[in-house]
């Protein structure tokens, strides 16, 4: 072989070589590329962060937070009604309950309140903020007006004649947890308020009693004759002032007369109550003593029939219906009051 043959094959080889050396194995080809499109893959990986992180935060917290409110079961202890005006209440709650959220904050919102099954809302009840970590205090102190007096009215009816009805509460809060983004809500809440159902209370043995009765001259009493003291044990769920409430009473169809309670206030348990009334008491007397059946010697039943609320001199109109929903009945023994009333009639 010539000497030019073996520098040209040498040359060759070492170019050969060369190639072999430079090409690049997968790692290097990796990180050559990493350099030149880096910043593709960091926009990629924030779409997947935004992607995977954005509906649990914006969806994910809400839907959380919503289900937790409107599955919540609110406790009526401590609330009370007072101060009844025609078209207002003012309303007070103080609770203390399990947030279980962390640090954070329910804004203040209009809460709608609706009975249920009305479209149209009875009041809106500016809901306060509420502050929390694992525990939110609650305060309500104020005037609640009235929008639609009729829709109140109508919940107020039927409270005394069910064992419960139902106020529909919507609102659009914000709820703030910690570091997240404030996340909006959308309450839609169906609350249960424990009625009165007055007619299966006045079957109860234990409804109420009459502690003293006592006859008057109706001359100087502003026309009542009789003034009586009833111990009732009431299962009202809040505290409610209703001003003076009366009732037509009945027997059978005659007319027995009429009875006030001034400064009416039902409590949950036991409360006690002073009544004015204008009753016949002959026609009291006659139907439970000389007209009643052996069997039921001395025993009458009376219909209670609800008239009228009046707080400071203004008829509340939503009360009112509520007792005029009252058409009930009792029964008593009047030998367990025949002194007070025979002691009464010879005294006068």
């Amino acid at each position: 072989m010539s000497k030019a043959n073996i520098e040209q094959d040498s040359i060759k080889l070492e170019e050969n070589e060369a190639v072999t050396v430079s090409k690049p194995n997968l790692c290097q080809r990796w990180k050559a590329h990493m350099k030149k499109r880096w910043w593709l893959y960091l926009i990629g990986l924030g779409c997947v962060v935004l992607i995977t992180v954005l509906p649990i935060v914006y969806v994910g917290v809400p839907h959380f937070a919503n289900d937790r409110i409107n599955k919540y079961h609110f406790d009526f202890d401590g609330l009370s009604i007072t101060n009844p005006t025609p078209s207002s209440f003012h309303v007070r709650q103080s609770q203390k309950f399990h947030a279980g959220y962390g640090s954070g904050h329910l804004s203040g919102f209009d809460a709608s309140l609706h009975y249920s099954g009305s479209d149209t809302p009875f009041a809106v009840l500016p809901f306060p903020r509420i502050d929390f970590g694992n525990d939110a205090y609650l305060e309500i102190d104020q005037d609640l007006a009235l929008s639609c007096i009729t829709c109140f009215s109508k919940l107020a009816e039927d409270a005394v004649r069910s064992e419960e009805v139902l106020v529909y509460i919507t609102g659009k809060p914000a709820l703030k947890l910690q570091a997240l983004p404030t996340a909006p809500l959308d309450i839609q809440k169906t609350v249960t308020l424990p009625g009165l159902n007055v007619e299966e209370f006045l079957k109860r043995d234990d409804a109420f009693n009459i502690t003293r009765l006592d006859l008057i001259d109706p001359d100087t009493n502003n026309g009542y004759n009789v003034n009586s003291t009833i111990v009732f044990h009431t299962p009202a769920a809040i505290s409610l002032q209703m001003g003076t409430v009366s009732f037509n009473l009945t027997i059978n169809d005659s007319t027995l007369g009429y009875i006030d309670i001034p400064d009416l206030t039902l409590r949950n348990g036991t409360s006690t109550a002073v009544a004015l009334g204008d009753l016949d008491i002959k026609l009291l007397i006659r139907k439970g003593l000389w007209e009643s059946s052996i069997s039921n010697y001395g025993k009458v039943t009376i219909g209670i029939h609800g008239n009228r609320s009046v707080y400071n001199g203004e008829e509340i109109p939503y009360f009112t219906a509520a007792i005029k929903a009252i058409s009930a009945s009792t029964t008593i023994n009047l030998f367990d009051y025949v002194s007070d009333i025979l002691g009464g009639m010879i005294h006068r």
